[in-house]
């Protein structure tokens, strides 16, 4: 199964993209605008999908498994080709279109030859002969019944149905989806079984039929916790059953971070593994170190912080000069910086601040260690604590001392640790050449 779709068929997919209302498991026939209320969440390009397609068709365009007929028109009204039912059908499992073996089927464009081949070749598809596929005819509901029911194994489900067109080869298929309650038929009695399947009814049955394979995984989560950057567990309110690996779940698991100031991003799940009681999944993802944002799994929202302080740009007054001398550490933990004595052997340091992003600004003042230095009446000092910075007016200021009225002609290192809410820490060194 493809691991973008099945972050999305686990029953929480409805609280995690604000859903209020689940499409109704029926064809859009019997339904009216009114049965259908909810924000989505998620946007596509087409200016023809009535209310009773919107949820099907915004989630399929979401997770890329369909297109439209053209850049604003999904064709909702159109019935729908054999070979496009095999290309969307494709595209949902997630299968290996390209290195899929010849179907043996001799009418096959390009565009849909890798997806009938994988379908083929799974068990789900079959053509019209041996050698013909017929990718331009138009799909019954019979045949549609018949491609969900294979390609999300809904056998088990058949039950007997109120319609009396269905009969022959499709009957089962039929019945499957109608135990399911993805399909309650076009009315009371029919299900229309020869008629053709139009575009919208497609996605429709297809995405209620995405609903339904994850609510066979269904066990409300009670907890999510970070035990750190790349490792999460999940609590359940019931032991997961024997029979679903830990890895199926994590699969089926709406997992997500939007980054600080970035966009949303799904994360897959690395490995998986079940507590002794099956309660408790624990999973690895990608690793959130240096990040900063919020960590999405169902319906929970996690602030998480792994990010460490970044230092930015700072400057230098001296006195006796009208400009300041800038450094910039861009993001890294080493910046330079050099000042003219000028005819003296030393300078007067009047002022020095500099950007720290992600610090702890709650005014906890910064001490300053002379890590090294080439002067030697200096050098006893090293080791020792230089200066203090504090927080003022967005930038971490240098507190005015005496020590720094005279600063001799050498070399100078200096360290200085900043820290977050979360603890992580950042020491950076300035370099100082005097001149």
């Amino acid at each position: 199964m493809n691991k973008q779709l099945s972050k999305f068929l686990a029953a929480g997919t409805t609280a995690a993209v604000a859903v209020s209302v689940v499409a109704p498991a029926v064809s859009a026939e019997e339904v009216t605008e009114e049965d259908f209320e909810f924000d989505f969440g998620f946007e596509h390009p087409f200016t023809d999908v009535k209310a009773s397609y919107e949820e099907a068709v915004s989630f399929l365009y979401f997770i890329e498994v369909i297109s439209g007929v053209s850049e604003t028109s999904f064709g909702t009204d159109l019935q729908l080709k054999r070979g496009d039912a095999a290309v969307i059908l494709a595209n949902t499992l997630g299968l290996d279109t390209e290195n899929a073996p010849d179907a043996g089927f001799t009418d096959l464009n390009k565009r849909v030859k890798g997806a009938v081949n994988a379908l083929y070749a799974e068990g789900i598809i079959s053509g019209v002969s041996a050698t013909k596929f017929a990718p331009d005819d138009k799909l019954s509901r019979g045949a549609m019944a018949k491609l969900l029911v294979n390609a999300f194994e809904l056998e088990e489900y058949a039950v007997e149905t109120p319609f009396t067109d269905v009969g022959g080869t499709f009957a089962p298929y039929v019945e499957a989806l109608y135990g399911a309650e993805i399909t309650n038929g076009k009315s009371a009695t029919q299900y229309g079984i020869h008629d053709n399947i139009k575009r919208g009814d497609f996605a429709n049955l297809l995405y209620s039929s995405l609903m339904f394979s994850g609510d066979l995984f269904e066990s409300p989560v009670t907890d999510v916790k970070l035990v750190d950057s790349k490792t999460v567990t999940v609590t359940f309110a019931e032991a997961m059953p024997e029979d679903i690996t830990a890895e199926e779940v994590a699969e089926y698991m709406i997992m997500g971070v939007d980054y600080k100031n970035e966009e949303f991003v799904m994360l897959m799940p690395y490995t998986a593994k079940f507590s002794a009681d099956r309660k408790e999944l624990t999973m690895t993802h990608l690793d959130l170190q240096g990040q900063e944002g919020i960590f999405y799994l169902d319906e929970f929202e996690i602030p998480y912080d792994y990010s460490a302080p970044v230092a930015g740009k700072g400057d230098i007054i001296l006195e006796g000069q009208d400009s300041a001398v800038t450094f910039d550490f861009a993001g890294g933990t080493t910046a330079s910086v050099t000042l003219e004595s000028g005819e003296a052997d030393f300078v007067n340091l009047n002022s020095m601040s500099m950007e720290v992003l992600d610090q702890n600004a709650d005014e906890t003042n910064v001490n300053v260690i002379l890590k090294d230095t080439d002067v030697a009446t200096v050098a006893p000092g090293i080791g020792q604590n230089w200066g203090t910075l504090e927080y003022k007016d967005g930038q971490w200021q240098l507190v005015d001392s005496t020590n720094y009225d005279i600063i001799p002609v050498g070399h100078y290192t200096l360290e200085a640790e900043f820290s977050d809410t979360a603890n992580h820490a950042t020491t950076v060194s300035l370099k100082i050449e005097v001149k």
